[in-house]
């Protein structure tokens, strides 16, 4: 249905369109560019070139643009942040970030663009003319005679006599020529503001000639313009501009330091409600709340922006939280590795566990040397569900160093537990790593070691198996009733301590449970007493409890109890040494040589009757072998009972089970030692240089350098030598110096590296190596009380970032807070770097 118009067609609607689109174009090109109000660059036309000094200030004199009495900065918009700038989107109130974030000290490298311009200006000091630099590199040969650049050139010598420096005057290494900042900058289109200059014949010369020409007086003339900010025409603005940023920067610092204060500590950060006065937002909005009640600038911050709901800026939000999170594990990442790199060697140790989302988490742990000559152990991540397989274990591994740009070449060790799947010599991960690089040597945990030694031996007889269900049953019958522990408490004397139990995770817990054993031996046996003559217990109860007191009152009990508190007092205190960070394979042969000394010692008759001397103390000696029967075998035609021996109840105590537990321990404890001493030998010479002779440290050094080939020097015998001789000389130091760290915090604290460089590396290597997994199990510790039943929907990038935070805690807390709003500002703004 036409409405009688004439109806243009397809093609006429494009020509109309395109004669539209070639008009706007052509006004734009006529428009002046905003830049050009700030910042004229000179062109090389001729007739700028030829104008007069005076007409080239004019060129160059800041244009005033007329603002409207509506829109003018007053000075109470310039103290005070407005509320028109309180109700800015997101984006344009994130604080904008540094203009470079790294402007290179070289001209040569410049980008010239306003973000360079506006970087340098602002710099509190003058522009570095690289006045340091080894002038020697310059020099350049010309004719048979050789020139280089002098420092002299920096300076002007007028007329009188006088000289000034000659600020303007900017040294390129890259190029190894000289420039002119002001020209460089602003446009100049001479050799020392494109390419720099290098002849150092005529440099004088080439210099005055450019001091006296129209281009660089202009370009000084605008850099002097650009440093006076208060006559640029933006001036009130980039000074409204500067208190808002400041302002966003101070609530900032607040919300960085809380984050790191909770992560620091483990603690969650978010709670049901993300709202400000609500008993349930959140330890974060809780932590502002109670700084805002001492803080007057947070308290009216909170206050004007504390619930701005969604689409308003107040930085409070439980997502800026987030990404500062993620900021600052990047940033101890980057620390860790950024150290790594610098010791070049590591060993990683690696264990694994279920979260309580059921998801297998493992552990990756790199130790490495400081700068003190101290080792430490770093977290750098958990890895979800990667499989027990050892292949998988490797690829995941593999993948993980990658990632950090870490290379397995510099791995000097690695340790791990002594599951099949990491320990097995043919397919076990440590042998794939192995056949990566030779020299990562594996060393199974030291500590978990020394426990499967006593688990072996609390195993290997009838009466050990029986003493510690005995221990084990005392702790289940009293924690399995409240009342049954009420009357335990009630019997016990001040200062005694409650059943623990012996099945525990925890590789003291039978050291535990004995301890308590012995100091409340008969507050238990009362306990015990009072619950069995009880009539209102059931009759299962009070037999339970009967059968306990019986085995608890065995003569065989008390001596057990005796003897294991020798043994376990002893592994315990050993397992807590070898639990620490700075314990070294040399500390780890040496505790488990002591170990087998002291078992070996404790293997007489002598010893077993001052064992039993000290039962006889807790009950009367009766055995319950003499107390039984005697089974008698049954003879065959032609035989008799007279080579027969019959054991009496203390024989068989000291034969079955004494001699048996302590042969079983020396026997664990042996094979243990091997796996530690077949790498230790190789750096044994270390720990014997004041008594070993010259013949026999030089044939050790030579066969360590031999292992090391690429590492160590042929020079690292003399330098042993060297070595040995100072030590003996410093015999007050000596004490001090006999363990493999202290000798290499020795080398580093008197800047003895140059002196004595593979013997520092050989030390650094030996310390290296992990011995233990004890990091990782404390990794898990963080774990559980990271990610507990209310926070399993937990995503793994944030649960590695507050693990991260929570146990490297020492780096977390030195965390600058500039540099992390700078990151956070860099991330968040819109800006176009052109």
């Amino acid at each position: 249905m036409s409405d009688g118009r004439k109806r243009l067609s397809g093609a006429q609607y494009k020509a109309l369109a395109e004669e539209k689109r070639r008009k706007i174009q052509a006004v734009l090109d006529k428009t002046q560019n905003l830049k050009n109000y700030f910042l004229t660059k000179p062109t090389n036309s001729q007739e700028q070139t030829d104008c007069s000094e005076s007409e080239d200030l004019e060129v160059v004199s800041v244009v005033p643009i007329p603002i409207p009495p509506d829109n003018a900065v007053n000075a109470e918009a310039v103290d005070t942040v407005t509320e028109a700038s309180s109700s800015s989107n997101v984006e344009s109130a994130c604080p904008s970030p540094c203009l470079p974030a790294i402007v290179s000290n070289d001209p040569a490298d410049w980008n010239i663009n306003d973000d360079t311009i506006n970087y340098l200006m602002s710099l509190p000091n003058e522009i570095c003319q690289n006045t340091d630099e080894d002038f020697s590199l310059t020099k350049i040969v010309n004719g048979g005679k050789s020139r280089c650049l002098t420092k002299n050139v920096f300076r002007r010598k007028l007329a009188n006599g006088e000289e000034q420096p000659r600020k303007y005057l900017i040294y390129s290494s890259s190029k190894k020529s000289l420039f002119c900042i002001p020209c460089r900058l602003f446009g100049g289109a001479s050799k020392m503001a494109t390419e720099g200059i290098n002849d150092w014949s005529n440099v004088n010369k080439i210099l005055n000639l450019h001091e006296n020409s129209k281009e660089h007086a202009k370009s000084q003339v605008t850099l002097l313009r650009r440093r006076q900010k208060q006559n640029q025409i933006d001036s009130l603005l980039c000074q409204q501009i500067s208190i808002e940023e400041d302002y966003w920067r101070n609530v900032l610092k607040r919300v960085v330091a809380v984050t790191k204060k909770l992560a620091s500590r483990g603690l969650p950060f978010r709670g049901t409600v993300e709202k400000f006065g609500n008993t349930n937002n959140g330890n974060f909005m809780m932590c502002l709340e109670l700084i805002a009640e001492f803080d007057p600038f947070l308290a009216t911050h909170l206050s004007q922006h504390g619930n701005p709901g969604s689409g308003k800026t107040s930085y409070l939000s439980s997502t800026i939280c987030e990404e500062f999170i993620d900021l600052m594990s990047t940033e101890v990442l980057n620390h860790i590795m950024t150290e790594i790199r610098m010791s070049k060697y590591y060993s990683i140790i690696i264990d694994s566990t279920p979260d309580m989302a059921h998801i297998d988490q493992l552990s990756v742990i790199i130790r490495y040397v400081t700068n003190n000559g101290k080792p430490v152990e770093r977290f750098i991540g958990f890895l979800p569900n990667v499989g027990h397989k050892s292949e998988d274990l490797e690829n995941a591994i593999m993948s993980k160093l990658e990632k950090h740009n870490l290379e397995l070449k510099h791995c000097r060790g690695q340790s791990y537990d002594n599951a099949s799947n990491m320990s097995g010599c043919y397919s076990g991960l440590q042998a794939r790593i192995l056949n990566h690089n030779p020299l990562a040597y594996y060393l199974p945990c030291a500590a978990h070691s020394l426990n499967l030694v006593g688990v072996c031996a609390a195993e290997c007889t009838r009466e050990a198996v029986r003493f510690f269900e005995t221990i084990q049953n005392l702790y289940t019958f009293f924690s399995a009733s409240t009342r049954r522990w009420e009357i335990l408490l009630s019997s016990l004397k001040p200062g005694a301590k409650v059943p623990k139990r012996v099945d525990g995770t925890r590789w003291s817990a039978r050291h535990d449970a004995l301890m308590s054993l012995c100091g409340g031996w008969g507050d238990y046996l009362n306990a015990l007493t009072t619950i069995e003559e009880s009539i209102s217990e059931k009759p299962t109860v009070r037999a339970e409890a009967a059968g306990i007191k019986r085995c608890l009152n065995r003569f065989e009990f008390a001596f057990m109890s005796v003897f294991w508190e020798a043994i376990l007092e002893r592994f315990h205190s050993t397992n807590k040494i070898l639990q620490s960070v700075e314990i070294d394979n040399g500390d780890v042969t040496r505790l488990f040589s002591s170990l087998i000394s002291f078992v070996k010692a404790l293997r007489n008759t002598t010893m077993f009757e001052t064992y039993l001397d000290k039962a006889k103390e807790i009950m009367d000696e009766s055995y319950d072998n003499d107390r039984q029967r005697t089974r008698r075998r049954k003879l065959f035609p032609d035989e008799n009972m007279d080579g027969d021996t019959i054991l009496t109840g203390k024989e068989q105590l000291k034969v079955e089970t004494y001699f048996s537990i302590l042969d079983r321990v020396m026997v664990e404890l042996e094979k243990r030692y091997e796996a530690y001493d077949s790498v230790f030998k190789k750096f044994k010479f270390f720990f014997t240089l004041k008594e070993s002779s010259q013949e026999q440290l030089i044939e050790s050094a030579n066969y360590l350098q031999q292992c090391y080939k690429d590492d160590l020097e042929d020079v690292f015998a003399t330098e042993c030598l060297h070595f040995a001789e100072l030590l003996k000389e410093t015999d007050t130091k000596h004490e001090k110096c006999t363990l493999s760290n202290n000798m290499l915090s020795y080398i580093r604290s008197h800047n003895l590296e140059a002196v004595f460089p593979n013997v520092e590396i050989a030390l650094r290597m030996f310390v290296t190596m992990a011995v233990t997994v004890c990091s990782a199990e404390r990794s898990f510790s963080t774990l559980k009380r990271l990610k507990t039943y209310l926070r399993t929907t937990m995503q793994q990038n944030r649960l590695n970032a507050l693990t991260i935070l929570t146990i490297e805690s020492d780096i977390t807390i030195k965390l600058d807070f500039d540099s992390l709003i700078n990151s956070f500002a860099s991330i968040k703004s819109r800006r176009k770097i052109i």
